[in-house]
C-alpha cells in the first residue's frame, strides 16, 4: 500500500513586509540614518543565523532591531556576510528592512520615499514574491 503524503504550501503568512535597500555604507551607519529619519532606536541585536541546507555551515548576518509603542517591529538585516548572501538571488541588495505590524504596501510607500531620501541610499523597494525557502529565513 502506498502512503499518501500531504504538504502544506505557503504555510508562512505574510505577517511582515521586506524592504530591500542598496547602500554602500556600513550597517551601523545606515541604522543611525534610519534612526534620525524616523525617530527610531535601532540597536544591534544578535545576528540572524541561517543554516544553508547544502554545506551545513552557519551564515551570520548582522541585525539591528527596534519595537515602537504601537507594537510594530523593525529589523535591519545585512544581506551580505563573509559566508554569502541571505537572499542569494539578490546580490545587488545590501540590506533588508523587515517591518512587522499592521502595514499595507500603500502604507509603506512614504517609508520607502524617506529611505530613498537618505544621501547614501542608492535605492529602496518592497520585496515581493520571495521563494518559500527565503521567506522562512525571516520568521523570528
Amino acid at each position: 500500500m502506498q502512503k499518501k503524503v500531504h504538504k502544506l504550501k505557503d504555510f508562512y503568512p505574510d505577517a511582515y513586509q521586506l524592504i530591500a535597500i542598496a547602500s554602500h555604507q556600513s550597517d551601523y551607519r545606515l541604522s543611525w540614518a534610519l534612526n534620525q529619519q524616523f525617530n527610531w532606536h535601532l540597536t544591534q541585536t544578535g545576528d540572524l543565523v541561517v543554516k544553508p541546507p547544502k554545506d551545513g555551515k552557519d551564515q551570520h548576518f548582522s541585525r539591528f532591531s527596534y519595537s515602537d509603542p504601537q507594537d510594530n517591529a523593525y529589523h535591519l538585516i545585512a544581506n551580505k556576510s563573509q559566508d554569502g548572501f541571505c537572499i542569494p538571488s539578490m546580490t545587488n541588495i545590501d540590506f533588508l528592512l523587515k517591518i512587522t505590524g499592521n502595514f499595507t504596501k500603500a502604507d509603506l510607500q512614504p517609508v520607502i520615499e524617506k529611505i530613498r531620501n537618505i544621501d547614501f541610499v542608492i535605492t529602496a523597494f518592497i520585496l515581493e514574491n520571495l521563494k518559500e525557502k527565503d521567506k522562512k529565513k525571516f520568521i523570528f
